[in-house]
């Protein structure tokens, strides 16, 4: 039951003074969640759920951080990417190849200017 706020306006406050921290617990105590359960009931449930927003889960002392992916509160998680797998492979797959290189410097330049390698 998340609410997509992107599709209006909606009242906002400015509030000119930083918030300075008193304790050790979250400004928005809707932001952090002792279990995924609690966060996905959250995110269905609250009328106060918005597509987009960001929850952190806390299990056994670990923090997974989430956000609200849709308008029926799914959630994904961020920053979960494989940064351990095979790195040399993905920066091959995303970098063009010499041909590739040469091909458009011809299309700008002309095919007299291409790049040795």
């Amino acid at each position: 039951m998340a609410i997509n706020n992107t599709t209006g306006s909606f009242p906002f406050m400015e509030f000119p003074m930083a918030f300075s921290r008193q304790d050790s617990f979250p400004l928005d105590k809707t932001s952090v969640y002792g279990s995924l359960a609690a966060a996905q009931t959250y995110a269905q449930t609250s009328p106060l759920a918005y597509v987009g927003q960001v929850l952190s889960v806390v299990v056994d002392g670990v923090a997974t951080i989430y956000q609200i992916k849709n308008t029926a509160g799914e959630l994904e998680p961020l920053g979960t990417g494989d940064l351990e797998g095979d790195v040399a492979s993905v920066i091959n797959a995303k970098t063009a190849s010499t041909e590739n290189i040469n091909e458009m410097i011809g299309e700008v330049y002309g095919a007299e200017n291409e790049a040795e390698g």
